[in-house]
This record gives structure tokens, C-alpha cells and sequence, in this order.
């Protein structure tokens, strides 16, 4: 199979036309379709087929009437007209066939009756294997390109990149060019290091390596070194938004370096970008036009991000897969659905810049307010191919300030389509772009629904036809700039902490949590609690006085007790008393609950402490049994508290009580919402497993502990010798870990019960108005299940937008 021969997938969608006029003897034409990458307006490829499931790409059709000529699967629409075009007049059931001539001009060819959605045909006074037959969209296409522009065209040159004067004709190279190829496993510096020496020492340089040197030698890698050993930043691909990110800790790096290295990722992306129109991807590039033509790939890669714009608003009505995160579903067109649509649509955004944005937005409203950082000028090209000079053209700072003006214009664009696409209630949109290193606003757009599906959505259309420069985009949207600050759409209501919310919570909330008011829902302790302030002179005490700290422990303890006993005794309804370390400790305790007309009474955070601290007291002095009679009282008290099983069960195990530690490990383990707890919980519950020779379940408790940190070298270490009792050189796959887990009676994580109980939390809260513990909750969710579009949530869930 040759480089330029294309295996077809099993499902792939395909069809064989009939032999045609000319068509050489033994050759077979046809179309495919989800069978390998193709652009979003895409509907087919013309194919040659070399077998029954190998093709030769010839061509790609989009779903607009045009035919472009292609050898490999794109990923973005070619720039430039087509090399055959079908143009519908106005009532679209007729139009006109436009083709190429030599001369790269569109020609009037013939007309056609028939729409794209349904049947075509080929009309005129001459007799055409397609006047004599009635096709679909892609059969009726692919036949008259290859009727026009193949077989009797065959000859013919291809035409350049938008008419102009580019050499756009891919060359084979001979060889095989993988620009990224080490990027994931050499640190950043050098591999742009060594990639810029490959090219320079290549003979004869293929146009997208010329390309890729001249982004890349516009970093300064002595600078990146420098902030790369101060700081690790690492680039990971992610495949959503068909795209590169750079990894890096922000509160280590400062706002000029920050900035230097998102410009470096644009300068990646920018490279990856032509690349993928040209077909290859992260696939071995055998092929490759001018460096002029991949400049030109590069500019309408900038200018089409608008093209975004009508891909969104068309999944206004799509299926929310995130309309239902656990046993609940949320309301639709409601504060969950808004929030987690615009969420989900932002995160698959493929721009070439990074997109950092916040947001806000009300359902009752149906206002909607985004807010992103504008791109900075050292992200925009510092030099282009310029087709009208036919010459390069280096910008300078003034000129890359217009190009990021420009395009943080059209970005406004597409941040302003996802909040209308969120919901079909939403009515206005207000765009604040800040500034890329202050952060401060420095302009703000205002959009109306109907103003902007009327004039805005075709202005984004015509603006993917315009270069940056023009500054089309800035102009035109001069009419929607703001003249004042942006207004908040959320009441300030919604970001009340329990602590001072009385409002009373839905029957739904009220059920899932034990609550009647939102208040009663609060863990934080008031920051002038005098039973703290006494906690804090006992432990100042302990190193000085142990007994008298100890008694004042106990006192203390006894007061807080017999407060908690009097409002279980004095409330209508059951009541029980819990300490919980966190609102989602507090959101987690009624799975611990049977009844479901109890109510939780909190704990107070001084008796918790207080208890604590006995409990660690005798322990420290060995005195086993009173600091396991302490420790089952924390763990009475804090169902859900990692530092109460933590002790449990550490005072177990120094008495050697393994199958009682298996239990709080079990117990815990149901509880748990934090990875770092469970990963404690499953060490100390294998070497329990292990002592009571369960061998086989504490194995796959070490195997769930993650690589990296001292508990996970820890882990590896311990894990040597058990292996090798049990004559195992190999450690077991995730399927035999997860079934001997459950057979142990352990959960996986996480725990489908925990992470239910949280989702449907989160959702019954947002959707309710109750955005200060709906933060935590959705917080809790994205660190549970890794999803980015719930951090984003999250922070939507705050009094002020961030990033």
C-alpha cells in the first residue's frame, strides 16, 4: 500500500459509481464518508479504489456545492475557491456548475436542476452521462468532478491557494517528517531545539519544515529554558480540541512569562494547524506544499476561528450529555443546563489561541455574561506570506497589537454564539475581553438574540473571507460596543453562604440532604467561637501540662456532648449529631443514614477537635485502649470524616486488630470523595489484607494507589516482597484488581454512590439558586472525575468570574 493509499474502516461509509465516459478500464470510482477526518462542513471524499477496502483520496466535497482537490484526509476546509463548484440560485432547486480553468478562474460550466438535499441532474442542449441520470448530493458531485476535472481534465494544473500566485501543489518528499515527534518525552527546549536543527541540517527542506522553522525560531528558547527550570512546564495533547496545551503552575511563573508561554503554545498550535490541513495531523507528513502556501494555510486558520459561530448556534437543540451527571436529571433550559452546555461547548473549541474564560448567566434573567482573556500580540505571526506583494512580511509590534485586537474581535463572536447556544431562552450576551496581562476589561460587547442570529451570525460568515488585517471584525462590531460597565445577571442572593441563608430548601433538596433550610447545612465554625479559643489554650497547654490539658480536654468534651444530647432531645423530629470536615463531608452524611426524616445536627468543630486530641494523646502515650475507646467515639461523631477512620485506623493496627481495620477501611472507602484519602485508606487496608494473608486483595489495593509522591513509592516498595511470595513478576490489570476489590468487599473508586450523591446535589442546588455549595459540589465533581468543563462550572458558580 503506498503512502498515499488510504485503508478503509470497517463501518466506513462508502459507494461505487458506474464506469463514466473515458474512465480508464479496471479503475473504479466513488465517495466516503465516516471513514477518516474531514472538516466540519464536510460530506465526502472522491476516492479511487485501489481494493475493495483501499482508497486513493482525490478530492474532498463540502456540503455547500464545492469540490476541492485533495490527496489525504483534512481536518479544515481548504482555503481558496474550489476546484468545481455547484451555486443554487435563489430558490434552490436549480443553479449553475462553475469549474476551474487553467488559469485558476472559476468558469460557468453548465446548470443543474434538483436541490442538495435531495435528487440533481445535469441539464443543457448537449447530452451529459449526467443529464441521463438522477443522483444524490454526493454520487451527483463526485461524477461531475470527475467527469470535468479528472478524466477529461486530468491534465490540467492544479490550481494555488486562493487564486494567487502560491506554489500550493503538495510534493512528495521521499521521506517521512515527524516535526513533533519526541515533543511528548524531551523537555520543551530542546525538542523545539532539536526539531529546528533536524531542519537546518536537511538538504533539502520540504516547505512545511521551512514553515515550522520560521514559527518555532520566533521562540527564545534560552528564555523558555529559564523559565522551564524554575518552573516545569510540559505539553500534552489534547485530542477534544485537536490541539496542544501547555502544562505550567501560574503562581510560579510571573505575567510577562506567563504570557511568553502561551505565545509559544500558539506557535505549536499554529504548526499543528497546518499540518492538519494538509492532512496529516500527528502523521508522518510524505507530502507538502510551498513554505508560502503553508503561510497561507496558517492566516486562514486565524481567520476562520469565526467559523465557529454557526457549528454552535446549531447545537442549540443538541442532547445535553450532561443533563443527568447522576440519578437526577436537571431542568432543562435551566441554571444546570445553561451552565454545563455553554461549559461543554466552550471546551471543544479548537482555536489556535488559548481561550480562558469565565463566565456567568441566569435562567430567571436569561441573561448570559462571558468574560476571556484577549490573546496577546506575541501570539499573532510574526511574519506572512503577503499573496497581493507576492513577498514575506514581518510584522512588528504595532502590527501583531492590530492582528490580537482583531482576533480577540472575532473571538467575542464565538464566546457570544455558546451562550446563545446554551439555551434558546437566553436573550442577551454580554463579551467583556480582559486585557492579557493586567486581566482588567478593556472592551465589552453587548448582543441581543435576534440582532445577533440576524446581522451577527452572517457578519461571522463573511469575516472567515477576510484576513486579520483588515480589521473587518473591529469595525463592525463598534455598534455593539458597550458604553458602560457590564451589569451582573445572577442575584447576589444565590452566593449567600448557608451560614447567613434562610431560605428553606425544595422538597428534593430536603430529601437528598436531611435539611429543611439551606442554613442548616452550614460546617464552617463562626471565627469567634469561644469553645475554639479554649481548644487553642489546651493545645498550647499540652506540651507544658499533658494532665491538665488532658482533664481540659475532657471537660470540654463533656460540655460540647451533653449541647448536642439536649438538641437531639429537644428536636420533633430524629436528629442526629455529625461533625463533617467540609460542605461535601456535610452532602455525603445521608448515605450513612437509614432513616430518611432524620436531621443532622453539627457537630461542633471544638468537640471534634477536642476529641482528637484525646484520642492522639493516649495513643502517643500507649495507651491503646483508651485511645481506641476515643477514637470510636470520633468515628461515632464524623461519619464522614478522613481524619477519624485515619485514627481508627492507626490505633487498630498498632494493636494488630487487622480484620477490624479491613472494616474501617471498607467503610471508609464508601465515604471517601477525596483521592488522596482513599489512596491512605487502601495502603494501610493492604498491609491489613496482607497480614491476614489475604495476599491476593492486598496486592490490588497497592495496584489503586497512584505512582508519584511518598505514598506511592511507599506502596512500590511493599509491593516487591508481597509479589514475590506470591510467585507474580507482573502486577494484575485493572479488570483483575477491580474484581478481586469487589470480592473483598471494597469499592472501586470512586464509588458510584459518593459521586451520585454529589451530582445530584450539584444539580438540584444550581438549578435552585443555591450557587455557594453547588460550587463545592460541582468542585468536588471535577476533581473526582477529571471532566474540564465542570471546573469551569464551578467557578461559574462564584460571586465574580475566573479563570
Amino acid at each position: 500500500m503506498s503512502d498515499s493509499s488510504f485503508k478503509l474502516p470497517l463501518l466506513a461509509g462508502r459507494k461505487k459509481l458506474p464506469a463514466l465516459p473515458g474512465q480508464q478500464k479496471g479503475v473504479q470510482y466513488g465517495v466516503i464518508w465516516d471513514a477518516c477526518p474531514i472538516p466540519e462542513r464536510g460530506s465526502c471524499y472522491v476516492v479511487r479504489f485501489e481494493s475493495s477496502s483501499t482508497v486513493s483520496i482525490l478530492a474532498y466535497v463540502d456540503n455547500r456545492g464545492g469540490v476541492f482537490h485533495v490527496d489525504h484526509p483534512i481536518t479544515l476546509a481548504p482555503a481558496g475557491e474550489p476546484d468545481l463548484a455547484a451555486v443554487p440560485d435563489s430558490n434552490g432547486h436549480e443553479g449553475t456548475l462553475y469549474v476551474k480553468d487553467a488559469h485558476a478562474a472559476l468558469q460557468p460550466h453548465g446548470r443543474y436542476h434538483g436541490a442538495f438535499s435531495g435528487l440533481m441532474r445535469e441539464v443543457g442542449d448537449t447530452e451529459t452521462w449526467n443529464t441521463r441520470r438522477s443522483l444524490g448530493y454526493r454520487p451527483f458531485m463526485a461524477s461531475v468532478y470527475l467527469r470535468l476535472c479528472v478524466i477529461d481534465g486530468a491534465s490540467s494544473p492544479r490550481p494555488d491557494l486562493d487564486g494567487a500566485a502560491v506554489d500550493a501543489a503538495p510534493r512528495a518528499l521521499g521521506r517521512k517528517v515527524s516535526l513533533f515527534a519526541d515533543f511528548s518525552s524531551t523537555p520543551l527546549p530542546d525538542a523545539i531545539d532539536a526539531l529546528l536543527y533536524r531542519i537546518a541540517e536537511q538538504r533539502d527542506p520540504s516547505g512545511i519544515e521551512l514553515f515550522a522553522r520560521r514559527v518555532l525560531s520566533s521562540i527564545d528558547l534560552e528564555r523558555l529554558r529559564s523559565i522551564v527550570a524554575k518552573s516545569p512546564v510540559s505539553l500534552v495533547r489534547i485530542d477534544r480540541m485537536d490541539g496542544f496545551y501547555l502544562v505550567f503552575d501560574r503562581g510560579e511563573l510571573d505575567a510577562d512569562e506567563e504570557r511568553f508561554v502561551l505565545a509559544a503554545e500558539a506557535a505549536i498550535n499554529r504548526v499543528y494547524r497546518v499540518l492538519a490541513a494538509l492532512g496529516f495531523g500527528l502523521a508522518p507528513a510524505t507530502s507538502s506544499p510551498s513554505e508560502e502556501a503553508c503561510s497561507v494555510l496558517d492566516q486562514h486558520s486565524f481567520r476562520e476561528v469565526t467559523g465557529h459561530v454557526e457549528k454552535l448556534l446549531s447545537r442549540a437543540v443538541a442532547p445535553n450529555p450532561w443533563i443527568q451527571p447522576g440519578s437526577l436529571a436537571a431542568k432543562p433550559g435551566g441554571e444546570w443546563d445553561m451552565r454545563t452546555r455553554f461549559a461543554s461547548l466552550c471546551e471543544s473549541l479548537n482555536l489556535i489561541v488559548r481561550f480562558e474564560y469565565g463566565f456567568q448567566c441566569a435562567s430567571a434573567s436569561r441573561g448570559f455574561t462571558v468574560e476571556f482573556v484577549e490573546p496577546s500580540s506575541d501570539a499573532m505571526p510574526a511574519e506572512a506570506y503577503d499573496q497581493e506583494m507576492r513577498a514575506w512580511r514581518r510584522l512588528d509590534e504595532e502590527g501583531r497589537s492590530l492582528l490580537a485586537d482583531e482576533y480577540a474581535c472575532r473571538m467575542s463572536l464565538v464566546a457570544a454564539a455558546a451562550a446563545f447556544a446554551s439555551s434558546l431562552m437566553v436573550s442577551s450576551c454580554a463579551v467583556v475581553c480582559r486585557d492579557a496581562v493586567t486581566r482588567e476589561p478593556r472592551r465589552a460587547f453587548f448582543f441581543e438574540r435576534t440582532s445577533f442570529t440576524a446581522d451577527v451570525v452572517p457578519l461571522a460568515e463573511r469575516l472567515c473571507d477576510q484576513q486579520l488585517r483588515s480589521g473587518a471584525a473591529r469595525r463592525a462590531l463598534s455598534q455593539y460596543a458597550c458604553k458602560g460597565p457590564v451589569r451582573p445577571v445572577c442575584d447576589e442572593a444565590c452566593f449567600v453562604s448557608p451560614r447567613d441563608d434562610g431560605r428553606r430548601l425544595p422538597s428534593g433538596l430536603q430529601r437528598l440532604l436531611l435539611a429543611d433550610t439551606a442554613s442548616e447545612l452550614e460546617v464552617m465554625e463562626a471565627p469567634d467561637d469561644p469553645y475554639m479559643a479554649r481548644l487553642h489554650e489546651l493545645r498550647e497547654r499540652m506540651p507544658q501540662d499533658r494532665d491538665g490539658a488532658v482533664a481540659g480536654f475532657i471537660e470540654l468534651v463533656g460540655e460540647l456532648e451533653a449541647s448536642c444530647a439536649a438538641a437531639e432531645l429537644l428536636s420533633d423530629r430524629p436528629m442526629r449529631s455529625e461533625f463533617c470536615e467540609s460542605y461535601l463531608g456535610r452532602i455525603v452524611v445521608p448515605l450513612t443514614v437509614d432513616d430518611p426524616e432524620t436531621r443532622i445536627h453539627r457537630v461542633p468543630d471544638a468537640l471534634f477537635f477536642a476529641q482528637y486530641e484525646l484520642g492522639d494523646a493516649y495513643f502517643r502515650a500507649g495507651d491503646l485502649d483508651r485511645a481506641l475507646v476515643e477514637a470510636r467515639k470520633l468515628l461515632d461523631m464524623a461519619a464522614t470524616s478522613m481524619q477519624a477512620h485515619f485514627m481508627m485506623v492507626n490505633v487498630l493496627a498498632r494493636m494488630d486488630r487487622f480484620q477490624e481495620v479491613a472494616e474501617v477501611v471498607r467503610h471508609g472507602a464508601r465515604v471517601s470523595y477525596d483521592r488522596e484519602s482513599l489512596a491512605y485508606l487502601y495502603y494501610r487496608g493492604a498491609f491489613a489484607f496482607w497480614a491476614l494473608g489475604e495476599r491476593e486483595t492486598a496486592l490490588a489495593l497497592y495496584c489503586l494507589i497512584p505512582h508519584g509522591g511518598h505514598l506511592g513509592e511507599l506502596a512500590q516498595a511493599e509491593m516487591q516482597p508481597l509479589m514475590a511470595e506470591m510467585d507474580r513478576t507482573e502486577r494484575p490489570g485493572i479488570e483483575e484488581v477491580a474484581a478481586v476489590v469487589r470480592s473483598a468487599g471494597l469499592v472501586m473508586p470512586p464509588d458510584h454512590a459518593v459521586v451520585d450523591q454529589i451530582s445530584d446535589a450539584a444539580v438540584l442546588l444550581a438549578d435552585n439558586g443555591f450557587f455557594h455549595l453547588a460550587n463545592r459540589c460541582v468542585r468536588g465533581m471535577w476533581h473526582i472525575m477529571g471532566h474540564d468543563e465542570l471546573g469551569v462550572v464551578s467557578r461559574s458558580l462564584l460571586p465574580e468570574p475566573r479563570f
